[in-house]
């Protein structure tokens, strides 16, 4: 325990009452002569393990580091979407968009109906490879699905 001798400062504290008389009730358990007495011991306590100096969790290039991680994942995610999207966009309004864009005069609707039929069978293969193997096989030139569990059609 700290012992108060006459070499002292005189500091302040303005605890509520509560807390004043959970302080002044620990103090008579722990067998402190007084509340100040208390005080001195636990901040110094306090102060012994705080340390006098600033530890980082963490340095600059662990920080670094992890800033790059979460860019590639960014990244990473920015690129999923755009496929996403563009798997979105590869059905009708895609082919409609596109063929409106070549067609300076633009297009009537029975042309329009008729480009996205042409178009069809190009659009209807490239779903077929990819589900290929995931979702559906090919026996014999006949598509089947793949599995019979029919919960995620």
């Amino acid at each position: 325990m700290t012992d108060l001798s006459e070499d002292t400062k005189y500091a302040v504290c303005y605890p509520s009452i509560p807390q004043y008389k959970q302080w002044e009730n620990r103090a008579e358990a722990m067998g402190y002569n007084s509340v100040s007495q208390f005080m001195t011991e636990m901040i110094e306590a306090g102060y012994t393990q705080i340390g006098g100096t600033i530890a980082y969790d963490e340095e600059t290039s662990e920080l670094r580091t992890q800033r790059n991680e979460l860019k590639q994942e960014l990244d990473s995610a920015r690129e999923r979407i755009n496929q996403l999207e563009e798997q979105l966009y590869r059905g009708e309004r895609r082919t409609i968009l596109r063929y409106l864009a070549q067609r300076e005069t633009g297009a009537s609707f029975a042309e329009i109906v008729q480009q996205v039929i042409d178009d069809t069978p190009a659009r209807v293969a490239e779903v077929i490879e990819e589900m290929e193997g995931d979702q559906i096989e090919s026996t014999d030139g006949h598509y089947h699905i793949e599995s019979q569990d029919s919960n995620d059609i």
